[in-house]
């Protein structure tokens, strides 16, 4: 071969390997070569905004998720950002007092005070519940923190916001058992066992007792309760 020959060779492999690299990096860049492009599962965003594992940056998706899928039977945690639909505060800012139901369709409601839960149960429609019954509700103990469903519960229709430094001033005041009922009943001269109620007995007068000002227009309730903490009227009990 001739040294001519040879350069003209060695040109043609230098240029073939050059052109080759070339489309390697050209594939590369666009994400059409064999390597795959960066799929983001690390967890940056992709062109969406959305990151792609599924999750907002906010991850709030994940308890709405977790309460839709829970047991019609059992109660659910609080998120963190629903209101309650008779006051609009949030009633996961206030474990100490929160209530929750759900629906037999599945819809659930949560408020921020067992007084609150007594409006909704009595005026659904008022506040943009739906059409459906009610399968179970869930109250916290005063004093013990504990979840307690409410028709097992035990309520004192507290009157004076005094006695119970609690949220809204107001709110039937549940115990897991009747004596812790009757023990706070007899702290105070105000009160007798009449004013020791069960959830089957919220009604529309305690509704509009507990919460009347968020509660417009009201046709319904028969009998009042005395705003003062006196003597109310039981006929309907």
């Amino acid at each position: 071969m001739s040294d001519m020959d040879h350069t003209v060779s060695t040109r043609r492999d230098v240029l073939a390997a050059t052109g080759a690299g070339l489309l390697v990096g050209v594939a590369g860049c666009t994400g059409n070569g064999d390597a795959p492009a960066d799929s983001g599962g690390d967890g940056t965003e992709n062109g969406s905004g959305e990151e792609e594992d599924g999750e907002t940056d906010g991850g709030g998706d994940e308890t709405g998720d977790a309460n839709a899928e829970a047991d019609l039977g059992e109660p659910v945690a609080f998120p963190e950002d629903v209101s309650c639909p008779v006051c609009n505060m949030i009633p996961a800012e206030y474990p100490e007092w929160n209530a929750q139901l759900v629906h037999t369709n599945g819809d659930r409601a949560f408020f921020d005070t067992s007084g609150c839960l007594a409006a909704y149960t009595a005026y659904t429609d008022r506040f943009d519940g739906p059409d459906s019954d009610l399968e179970a509700a869930w109250v916290t103990g005063f004093e013990t923190g504990d979840r307690l469903r409410a028709s097992d519960a035990f309520f004192v229709r507290v009157t004076d916001p005094d006695h119970v430094d609690d949220v809204m001033m107001r709110n039937p005041t549940p115990f897991a058992d009747r004596g812790d009922a009757e023990a706070f009943v007899e702290e105070f001269d105000a009160y007798g066992d009449g004013d020791i109620i069960t959830f089957e007995e919220f009604d529309r007068d305690l509704a509009m007792f507990y919460r009347e000002r968020f509660i417009e227009g009201d046709d319904g309730a028969d009998g009042d309760m005395d705003m003062d903490g006196g003597d109310t009227n039981t006929d309907d009990r």
